[in-house]
């Protein structure tokens, strides 16, 4: 067993830098470490783990999608409140490159939903025009 140890703390020298290191310290962890806190920790009989889950669920969970704005709010308001809102969709992504440019904090993906919006909302004001 000490051999064993040994030869972990000190790796092949035809191993890169980074890898030495990572040996190294892996090793000494496993020493400093007890048996007790390596070992998995106990569950409950029906609770479900993560390495049991399916991948796409662990996606699920880890990581919520951001909704895009739904069709349905938009339908209730009339061609002059649509105009508004167009507007200030519209003034409200002009903002947002503007405080890409000035290095302000801005959220990625709100570019989408506002883009989404505006698009839903010229889709409706163009279907209420036409019909």
């Amino acid at each position: 067993p000490a051999s064993s140890i040994i030869h972990c703390i000190l790796p092949s020298l035809f191993e890169s830098p980074r890898r030495r290191m990572r040996s190294f310290l892996l090793a000494l962890f496993c020493l400093l470490s007890p048996a007790a806190a390596l070992r998995a920790p106990a569950r409950a009989p029906g609770a479900l783990s993560l390495a049991s889950a399916p991948p796409a669920a662990v996606r699920a969970t880890a990581s919520p999608s951001m909704a895009l704005p739904s069709f349905a709010d938009a339908k209730g308001l009339t061609e002059e409140e649509l105009l508004q809102e167009i507007s200030n969709a519209k003034k409200e992504l002009f903002m947002m490159r503007k405080n890409v440019k000035t290095r302000q904090q801005v959220k990625p993906h709100l570019f989408t939903h506002t883009k989404h919006r505006v698009s839903q909302l010229q889709t409706l004001l163009a279907q209420r025009q036409a019909g």
